[in-house]
């Protein structure tokens, strides 16, 4: 895969496969340890501790479609490659948390690439799920929260594609701020 959004798009079909209807995405640059750590948690159904230890096998998949499942194998073996590695906890019926570090300058390390269309299509094609993202840069921070919107938008749905091209105007203003594109 190319960047990191289209992991973080890959990874969130997992938990929407797993049944999650809350996804959490917490991307942290902690400039001063010169690390970018990304965690991405879901209520999802969960794992067993063997298949925890299966999932970064790239020929171990619960899906029946192909017998293959590349994501967590790829997204762990990029983690390595910068010098980070890829820590998964879960348990039966409470969800997954994925924590992912990589050294922030390295050589290999994927640009982040399209945060904001990668947030649009999981929010539009999954509108009954929510979506929580955090990109994080020391103390500074941008939060999109998904249970808030709907909240405020009271009889607008959120796949609306006034509501979705608002929001997607909002991410890439407020990811602008860290200038990562």
């Amino acid at each position: 895969m190319k960047d990191l959004s289209l992991y973080l798009l890959d990874l969130a079909q997992n938990s929407l496969q797993a049944g999650a209807t809350l996804i959490r995405f917490h991307l942290n640059e902690l400039v001063a340890e010169g690390r970018l750590v990304i965690v991405i948690e879901d209520n999802g159904r969960g794992m067993s501790s063997v298949e925890i230890q299966q999932v970064v096998d790239p020929f171990y998949t619960t899906r029946t479609t192909r017998k293959v499942g590349l994501g967590l194998s790829l997204f762990a073996a990029a983690a390595k490659r910068c010098n980070g590695k890829l820590s998964i906890s879960s348990q039966p019926g409470k969800g997954t948390k994925l924590t992912a570090s990589f050294l922030l300058h390295h050589w290999d390390r994927p640009p982040l690439g399209d945060i904001a269309g990668t947030l649009i299509v999981l929010i539009a094609g999954n509108p009954y799920v929510d979506f929580i993202f955090c990109f994080q840069r020391e103390e500074a921070k941008y939060i999109l929260d998904t249970t808030k919107i709907k909240a405020q938008l009271e009889d607008v749905p959120i796949w609306t594609p006034t509501v979705l091209a608002f929001l997607e105007v909002d991410i890439r203003k407020g990811l602008s701020e860290f200038e990562i594109f």
